[in-house]
């Protein structure tokens, strides 16, 4: 499979992975249950994939492959850093307390990166 494809593959897998991440974890907030290691598993395995779909995006880079838009690369590098991006906002907002409201942050970020892989599916060509 030449990478341009698995690329694609993994964008499409990726926000299908985060949509189902938010939904979940939406359904925990609703239900009042903080994060459970169950959910970080599921966190850690999407950010796992996209990590390696960043890698095969930068070899792509490397030889020679041209992006339509500069922005796509924005995305990639802001979707690489989903836990992070959790972390910090929960030490903000919720003070690094492991509760219902943690479980929300998570769950919408989870959302928000589904919504940066499709943006970025759209400006990738």
């Amino acid at each position: 499979m030449p990478l341009q494809s698995l690329h694609t593959v993994l964008s499409r897998a990726i926000v299908m992975f985060a949509g189902v991440a938010g939904v979940y974890g939406l359904y925990l907030y609703f239900r009042k249950r903080p994060v459970m290691p169950s959910y970080w598993g599921i966190i850690v395995v999407g950010n796992l994939a996209t990590l390696g779909q960043g890698i095969i995006g930068l070899i792509m880079a490397l030889s020679g492959a041209q992006t339509r838009e500069w922005v796509h690369i924005l995305y990639g590098v802001t979707a690489v850093v989903w836990i992070p991006i959790i972390n910090f906002i929960n030490n903000q907002f919720n003070k690094g307390e492991h509760n219902v409201r943690e479980t929300l942050i998570v769950a919408l970020v989870c959302l928000f990166e589904m919504g940066v892989g499709l943006r970025a599916i759209g400006t990738g060509g």
